[in-house]
């Protein structure tokens, strides 16, 4: 079966289409990432307190006492099991929350961070993985349809520039030029930095 020539230029231009918003969303990131030093990183934090009749003193009713108080962000640490203050901790890309039972109080304590415009932008760069709630798992396919979207432009790129441009010697210089750019700064950050 002949692959026709105008149904990859197609998969190309929609693939490259689909990937658009969050490149440029990686880009910004990025860019925000790199300047790290000279951005402000002040996080401000708001603490609570609930009185409440007793310990919690299972996951279950620790989840329901969450559930009921609206905390946000995906699950990070807890040691519930512990005698004294124990806490669990969810975090999310702009900040988090430290709910610790102050023991001999009967009180809950809430400490809420919420960080930097730009450490929040950076928060949203490095967001990975399924867990959490169905905005964490919905930017997880998101972010599996980007990759493959990619690899699609890749591939239907260089079918599209294997009929156009093969006999252009600067052409396969910078198709080169990328693979030897990419292999090098792959050994450096691996292996020497």
């Amino acid at each position: 079966m002949k692959i026709k020539y105008k149904l990859i230029k197609k998969i190309h231009l929609y693939a490259g289409l689909s990937t658009t918003a969050l490149l440029i969303m990686f880009i910004l990131t990025s860019y925000i990432m790199i300047y790290h030093k000279s951005l402000s990183h002040e996080s401000t934090k708001e603490t609570q307190l609930f009185d409440v009749e007793r310990k919690l003193n299972s996951a279950e009713e620790w989840a329901q006492w969450i559930a009921e108080h609206d905390i946000n962000g995906r699950f990070d640490y807890a040691q519930i099991e512990k005698k004294e203050n124990p806490f669990q901790e969810y975090a999310h890309a702009g900040g988090s929350t430290r709910i610790t039972y102050l023991s001999g109080q009967n009180k809950m304590e809430v400490v809420k961070t919420y960080k930097s415009t730009s450490d929040a932008l950076e928060g949203i760069h490095r967001q990975r993985g399924f867990d959490g709630g169905p905005s964490y798992k919905l930017y997880a396919i998101l972010l599996d349809l980007l990759g493959t979207s990619l690899i699609l432009f890749t591939i239907t790129g260089i079918f599209m520039w294997m009929k156009l441009l093969k006999y252009d010697k600067w052409a396969w210089i910078v198709f080169v030029g990328g693979f030897l750019y990419f292999g090098f700064t792959l050994i450096y950050l691996t292996y020497i930095i």
